[in-house]
Parts: structure tokens; C-alpha cells; sequence
């Protein structure tokens, strides 16, 4: 139960750091002139932050998988003790 409430937190704090990531370069890309090379670099950055998070979809898939494998085998190792009666 440990390992599940750490990973949770785990990702909320990436979310929360790409939360702020992608407001910080909003910010930073109005301060430019539309155009520029550099509010198109921050656009290119805004966009690329909220548009490429499919890897936190397999992070967390993985992260229950590992959650659940390793629920399992600490069950079988139990289970291996005989029967508890």
C-alpha cells in the first residue's frame, strides 16, 4: 500500500510541475512579439507540453502494473507458507 500512495503522489507532483510549465511559457510567450523567433520558441514549448503527455498515460499504466505484480508475488510467497487456517 505503501509503493501505491508514493507513486500517486509521484504523479500528482509531475502534474502539478507541467501544470506550471506549460503557465510559465504561456506567460513567457505573451511577453514576446507575436512572430518573433523566441514567442515562437515558447509557443512551440506550450504546445509540445500540452499536446505530448501520452508517456504520463504509460507511466501511470505501468506504475499499477508494477503496484499489482508486486502485490502478487507477496501473495504467492505467503501462500507458499501453507494454509492458514
Amino acid at each position: 500500500m505503501e509503493n501505491m500512495q508514493s507513486f500517486i503522489i509521484g504523479i500528482v507532483v509531475v502534474s502539478i510541475t507541467l501544470v506550471i510549465g506549460i503557465y510559465i511559457a504561456s506567460t513567457i510567450q505573451g511577453t514576446f512579439t507575436a512572430g518573433t523567433a523566441a514567442a515562437n520558441a515558447a509557443a512551440s514549448v506550450v504546445t509540445a507540453l500540452s499536446n505530448g503527455t501520452p508517456w504520463i498515460t504509460i507511466l501511470v499504466v505501468v506504475g499499477f502494473a508494477v503496484i499489482v505484480l508486486g502485490m502478487l508475488t507477496s501473495g504467492f510467497g505467503r501462500a507458499a507458507e501453507g494454509p492458514v487456517y
